[in-house]
């Protein structure tokens, strides 16, 4: 179990730790698209911790990891995995991959920074070797981009960007082609 906290300019601290379907219910009606993710990997939440006030900490964003999707047409050109059949292009994902399906921080803490330190988190604690996200509303929130993620912009600017993230080779910034 990892708990990281971050560093604010807020009077308390932000706590990220684990968290259950029950934190990401609990910030649900936030997000722009009011279904469940239909995989869930994992989830992590962040707290506010008041100085002094353990008692009190108010939940005040959440992250959740889940497993890829078995087609995705940005991840296969992303990637180049289009030359590949089907079955290794699945095998691939489901080893590989898991996919930032949310990220929602309640209107109280948002313009903090906390998205992007989650999604630094969500990179971090991934299982897998690749981390994946796409974002509709990727055109007007980059906090994917300022947590390290590489942008692939979609052939048809009506589509989701499409953004991925090496833990291996956090720096790499192109050319995640499997070997």
């Amino acid at each position: 179990m990892s708990i990281t906290t971050l560093q604010t300019f807020l009077p308390g601290q932000f706590v990220i730790e684990p968290g259950t379907m029950k934190d990401y219910h609990a910030l649900a009606r936030f997000h722009y698209r009011p279904k469940v993710p239909a995989t869930i990997a994992g989830v992590w939440r962040v707290r506010y911790v008041y100085l002094n006030e353990s008692d009190h900490s108010p939940l005040a964003a959440v992250g959740v990891l889940s497993w890829p999707t078995a087609c995705s047409r940005e991840r296969n050109r992303a990637f180049g995995l289009h030359r590949l059949r089907y079955g290794e292009r699945l095998r691939f994902a489901n080893r590989e991959l898991r996919t930032i399906s949310r990220v929602i921080v309640h209107p109280v803490f948002r313009s903090t920074g906390l998205a992007t330190q989650l999604v630094k988190h969500l990179c971090d604690q991934c299982p897998t070797r690749f981390c994946e996200a796409l974002a509709t509303m990727g055109w007007v929130h980059p906090f994917f981009e300022r947590a390290g993620m590489t942008r692939v912009e979609p052939e048809d600017p009506r589509k989701p960007v499409y953004f991925w993230f090496d833990r291996e080779n956090p720096h790499r910034s192109r050319d995640p082609t499997p070997e």
